[in-house]
C-alpha cells in the first residue's frame, strides 16, 4: 500500500470514529458521505478529528505561522500574547464553551454540568443530565441541550430548575443557540426553528428554509457536499444578505459573516466573504468563533489582526498535538489538571 492510500485510509477511519461522537443517527448516513468526499480532496491537506476524551489527533503538524510584526515563536505564545485568556483547571473536567471572560461552561467527570469561574478558581453545579450532551448551547443566563427529542434548559445562577420544553420536531438537528426567551436550531434542508422558552410551540424562523445556523442571528446556505461552496450568509433577524464569493479555485467554504476557510488543491485558504482578501494559512478548519477565532494544530488564528498565536500542548508520538476545543474554549491536560484558553476573554480589537 503507498503513503497516499495509507493516508487516505486514517482519513476516512478518523473521519468514521468522529461522526459516531458527533453526530445523532439520523445524519449518520449523510455525513459519511461528506466525509468520504473531503477525504478523497484532502490528502495532503490537515486532518482533525475529535477522538475521545480532550483528544484531537492531527496530521501532519502544519508550518508554524507567525505574526509577521513579531521577531519570532515565542512572541507569539498565547500565555504571553494572551495571559488573561489561559488558566488551569483542576481535575478532568472537560470544558464545553465560554460563557463569559472568567467562566466556562464544563462537563464533571462525575456526571454534572458545571460552571467553572477562573477568577474564584470554583465550581458551581448546574444541572446532572442522564449523559453528556452532544448538542448544546449557553449565554450569559442559561444553558440548554438536545436530549429525548425535547430541549431541556437550565439556570446558571443557584436556586434555578431544569425544566423541559419541547419536543422538538426537527429531524437530524445539529446546531442549538440561545436567543434571549428564545432556543434556536437548525438541521440541513429544514431550515432555523425557534421556541419561546416558557411555551413550547416550535416555529420556523422567516426566510430560512434551506439555511442552517452559523452563530446567532447568522445562517447560511451550507450545501451538502461538503466541496462545494455556499452562496450567502444571512442575518435572520434583519434579514441583512451577504454574497459569499469564492476566492479563485477555493472549494468547500464554510463562512461567518465576515471569515471563510476553504481548500485550494493542496492547501487551506483563509479569506474574507466578499472575496477581497485571502491567503493560504494550513490547518484552519470549520466556521470562525465569533466570527473572528479558527483553531488549526495547535494554533489559534485571529483574522481580525490576522494573528497566529499558538498554545504548548502535549506531544504524540506521532508528532501530532493532544487537544481539543469546544465553543470558545481550547483546552489540553496537562500537569494532572486541565489547561484552558479562553477565547472569550480576549478583547475586541
Amino acid at each position: 500500500m503507498t503513503t497516499e492510500e495509507k493516508l487516505a485510509q486514517a482519513l476516512r477511519t478518523i473521519a468514521d470514529r468522529a461522526e459516531n461522537l458527533d453526530v445523532l443517527p439520523g445524519v449518520l448516513a449523510m455525513r459519511r458521505k461528506r466525509a468520504r468526499r473531503r477525504t478523497r480532496g484532502a490528502l495532503a491537506v490537515v486532518c482533525a478529528a475529535a477522538l475521545a476524551w480532550g483528544v484531537t489527533t492531527a496530521w501532519p503538524v502544519p508550518q508554524l505561522v507567525v505574526d509577521p510584526a513579531g521577531p519570532g515563536p515565542a512572541r507569539n505564545a498565547v500565555e504571553r500574547m494572551w495571559p488573561q485568556a489561559v488558566f488551569t483547571m483542576p481535575g478532568r473536567s472537560r470544558p464545553l464553551a465560554a460563557i463569559s471572560a472568567t467562566e466556562v461552561l464544563v462537563w464533571n467527570e462525575q456526571g454534572r454540568l458545571d460552571v467553572y469561574d477562573a477568577a474564584s478558581r470554583s465550581s458551581r453545579t448546574v444541572a446532572a443530565p442522564r449523559q453528556a450532551p452532544r448538542y448544546l448551547a449557553v449565554d450569559r443566563e442559561r444553558v440548554a441541550w438536545l436530549a429525548d427529542g425535547h430541549v431541556w434548559i437550565a439556570p446558571l445562577r443557584a436556586g434555578g430548575q431544569t425544566s423541559k420544553v419541547g419536543p422538538v420536531p426537527a429531524e437530524n438537528v445539529d446546531r442549538l443557540a440561545l436567543a434571549g426567551q428564545d432556543v434556536i436550531w437548525s438541521a440541513p434542508l429544514d431550515g432555523v426553528w425557534r421556541m419561546r422558552i416558557g411555551r413550547g410551540v416550535p416555529e420556523r424562523v422567516s426566510g430560512s428554509k434551506g439555511l442552517q445556523l452559523v452563530e446567532w442571528p447568522w445562517a447560511t446556505d451550507e450545501p451538502l457536499d461538503m466541496r462545494t461552496n455556499p452562496t450567502k450568509v444571512v442575518n435572520l433577524q434583519t434579514g441583512m444578505t451577504i454574497q459569499i464569493r469564492p476566492a479563485s479555485g477555493v472549494e468547500g467554504l464554510r463562512c461567518g459573516p465576515t471569515w471563510c476557510t476553504g481548500t485550494r488543491r493542496d492547501d487551506t485558504v483563509v479569506q474574507r466573504s466578499d472575496g477581497s482578501w485571502n491567503h493560504v494559512h494550513q490547518g484552519l478548519r470549520g466556521y470562525p468563533y465569533q466570527d473572528r477565532f479558527f483553531t488549526a494544530f495547535g494554533e489559534i488564528y485571529d483574522a481580525r489582526t490576522r494573528t497566529t498565536v499558538t498554545f504548548d500542548s502535549a506531544r504524540l508520538p506521532s508528532g501530532g498535538r493532544q487537544w481539543s476545543s469546544g465553543s470558545g474554549v481550547i483546552f489540553w491536560t496537562q500537569g494532572g489538571g486541565v489547561r484552558v484558553v479562553n477565547l472569550a476573554a480576549i478583547a475586541q480589537p
